[in-house]
């Protein structure tokens, strides 16, 4: 009966001893190797001085080397006309006196347009389009301008195609497209299926 008391009453010391001689174990407990606690991480080394991140994260390292970028073309400038501005419009030079001309009658209807003329034999068609009429400006007794009112898009397109043949390619400028020159201008026009056409001179 002794002996079988005995032998619980050693395993219970066994135990307590074996409490006091081994560390806690736990999440908090350091790690040992052969009963040695183990050596701390090492530091994460700071960068050197003046060292700074990149700005902007998509930036490629500065070894990785960038492609040259490719030369643009230059425009050609589209202001000016690459033919010479026209001198005259049916032998009627740019400037010319009106106490000179003969066979202009003023516009008169449907409403009076002072300085504005108009030729009673004036042929309707320019190149191979229909046009309507013809008006010459005198605003100062002096011609500056011609304009030139037509139908409907297919004069509109071969006024356009005539003037190109003339004064090569224009350049459209939103509901317009013409021909630009340093003291003159040319503006093709078409709005609810009626076209205009303006020759101008410029100061």
């Amino acid at each position: 009966m002794r002996c079988a008391l005995a032998v619980p009453a050693l395993t219970a010391c066994l135990v307590l001893v074996l409490a006091a001689a081994c560390p806690a174990s736990g999440p908090d407990a350091p790690a040992t190797v052969s009963g040695q606690a183990a050596p701390a991480p090492a530091a994460i080394p700071e960068p050197p001085a003046g060292t700074k991140a990149p700005g902007n994260i998509d930036t490629p390292p500065a070894f990785i080397k960038q492609p040259a970028a490719r030369p643009r073309p230059t425009r050609p400038d589209l202001t000016f006309a690459v033919k010479g501005a026209p001198a005259d419009f049916r032998g009627l030079a740019w400037g010319a006196d009106l106490s000179r001309q003969t066979g202009l009658v003023p516009v008169t209807k449907p409403v009076s347009l002072p300085g504005t003329y108009f030729r009673t034999d004036e042929l309707l068609r320019l190149g191979q389009a229909e046009i309507r009429s013809v008006a010459y400006y005198f605003p100062k007794g002096k011609l500056t301008g011609v304009g030139i009112v037509f139908e409907g898009q297919e004069n509109f397109f071969l006024i356009k195609d005539h003037l190109i043949d003339l004064y090569g390619p224009g350049r459209q400028m939103g509901d317009r497209y013409g021909w630009t020159w340093s003291n003159f201008f040319i503006d093709l026009r078409m709005r609810d299926n009626l076209g205009e056409l303006r020759y101008q001179t410029q100061p």
